[in-house]
């Protein structure tokens, strides 16, 4: 009996061990050390997307942002492993309508008003799809998680919309979509070792440079503004794409673009709140 538990005692110190080891230099799996240009390719075409309809007017805004949530809806579920695809696509792919075109209801001025409403119209269809769902309900948690999940990316997503009522702010949501396309190049030095744990700073780098770019282009908003704005939104957009990048469903096409998607989304919250921090 001695022996065991002296066995016992050192398999769990050997444990505790590997875990730190683990914390002090964690391994990357084999697929997160790959580039995706198609992640980046998407990535700067939907910003590319946006950009000039930002100036242009809030309804195309709107639109461009529905579409970026329909590529969304179309891979999330596949990229997060949900066992009710179909409900979590059609419950995302909903709220991505509706969300931006509530934004920009009734009168065509942005606002979030009656965001909410969209987003409870989602969460509406994801408990009623679970409830209809005859299959025994496998990973029940998991799968309502996945959804929420992507609704809240559609509804951060529409806090673009607000920066589009105002000059300044336009250019500040410029400044922040320029931003996330140019540093999403980064990603494609993933393959490199002693690049890898630069891969942050380098699209924060590159980011605040973007905002400083366009702000010299455009004329506006402040360098300081823009600057942050860029170097924040590269930041939130670049880590999301690493998270997504440890996924194995993210070697496929869908999983790609979802990821694409999501980082375009996901900075709109970022450059809303620079925005009103900064710009009024």
């Amino acid at each position: 009996m001695p022996d065991v538990d002296q066995q016992t005692a050192e398999t769990r110190a050997s444990r505790r061990a590997r875990r730190e080891a683990s914390l002090r230099a964690p391994l990357l799996p084999a697929m997160a050390t790959v580039p995706r240009p198609v992640v980046v390719v998407a990535s700067i075409v939907l910003c590319t997307l946006v950009i000039p309809a930002v100036r242009t007017d809030p309804v195309l805004v709107a639109a461009a942002l529905a579409w970026c949530g329909l590529v969304l809806s179309w891979g999330w579920p596949r990229l997060l492993g949900s066992s009710s695809r179909f409900g979590a696509s059609l419950a995302v792919g909903v709220t991505a309508v509706l969300a931006p075109v509530s934004a920009v209801l009734p009168d065509g001025v942005p606002g979030l008003r009656l965001v909410p409403v969209a987003l409870a119209v989602g969460l509406g269809l994801m408990f009623v799809h679970q409830i209809l769902r005859r299959d025994g309900r496998p990973r029940l948690t998991e799968s309502i998680g996945i959804t929420a999940f992507g609704l809240a990316l559609v509804a951060v997503g529409t806090t673009w919309l607000p920066l589009t009522g105002d000059v300044r702010r336009a250019d500040l949501a410029i400044a922040a979509f320029a931003a996330v396309a140019v540093s999403s190049l980064v990603d494609l030095v993933v393959g490199y070792v002693r690049l890898r744990p630069w891969l942050l700073p380098l699209a924060m780098v590159l980011g605040g440079a973007t905002g400083l770019v366009c702000a010299s282009v455009l004329g506006a908003p402040s360098a300081s503004a823009a600057a942050l704005v860029g170097l924040l939104s590269a930041a939130v957009s670049h880590a999301l794409r690493r998270v997504l990048s440890v996924l194995p469903p993210v070697t496929s096409m869908r999983g790609q673009l979802a990821s694409a998607a999501a980082g375009v989304l996901v900075p709109g919250v970022v450059a809303y709140g620079v925005a009103l921090a900064l710009v009024g």
